[in-house]
């Protein structure tokens, strides 16, 4: 429960100061539809079925959940807003550049913490090690295809609601090499990710 705790206080805090800044507006959508995804994680258990008529319920609560998580990994994107700062060292300190680099590095690192928290509920989802660790790599997958159709096809995952068939058959038009390793470079970073959070968890062994 802890971690919940953790990631619910930190999301209202960072949550609350983006909307009172009119420089980072964007990161109040963005904290929102990364956070949901996590707790929506914490929901799968429920949702499991243990009857065949529980089966279409939990079928339609995984896609919508599958629909919701890339958005926690899209918030690494958002360091690219950093380039609206000029980081003149030379000109010496502007503190104001730095509290907007501390906000802005606290989301990133607040959608990375509740990302590392997911990958470790599904780890236990079931009882079946290879099926839980398929799981979390298509969520890794998912994640790099997100950012991927998010970033630079600009389309909205509530899109895959309403217009599904826009979405795939733009993301069809639009795939190529070049697409391929973008996306294979988000998942070798969640890999990463992964590895050290198994290596700090170790320390629990010893």
């Amino acid at each position: 429960m802890l971690a919940r705790y953790i990631a619910r206080g930190v999301f209202t805090i960072l949550f609350l100061l983006s909307l009172f800044d009119n420089i980072f507006q964007f990161m109040t959508l963005n904290l929102f539809l990364a956070y949901v995804p996590f707790e929506l994680c914490f929901l799968l258990r429920l949702f499991q079925p243990r009857r065949k008529i529980e089966w279409p319920l939990f079928i339609v609560f995984v896609l919508i959940f599958i629909t919701m998580v890339p958005n926690t990994f899209y918030m690494i994107t958002d360091l690219i807003h950093l380039k609206q700062f000029i980081f003149n060292f030379y000109a010496g300190l502007n503190l104001k550049e730095w509290i907007y680099f501390t906000y802005l590095i606290s989301g990133v690192l607040l959608a990375l913490y509740c990302l590392m928290v997911m990958f470790l509920e599904v780890r236990l989802f079931t009882g079946y090690k290879w099926l839980n660790r398929s799981f979390i790599f298509v969520m890794m997958c998912l994640n790099g295809l997100g950012i991927y159709v998010g970033r630079f096809l600009r389309l909205h995952s509530v899109y895959l609601i309403n217009e599904p068939m826009r979405i795939i058959y733009k993301f069809i038009s639009a795939i190529d090499g070049n697409a391929i390793i973008f996306v294979s470079l988000m998942v070798a970073l969640q890999v990463l990710l992964y590895l050290f959070m198994k290596g700090v968890r170790s320390f629990n062994s010893i």
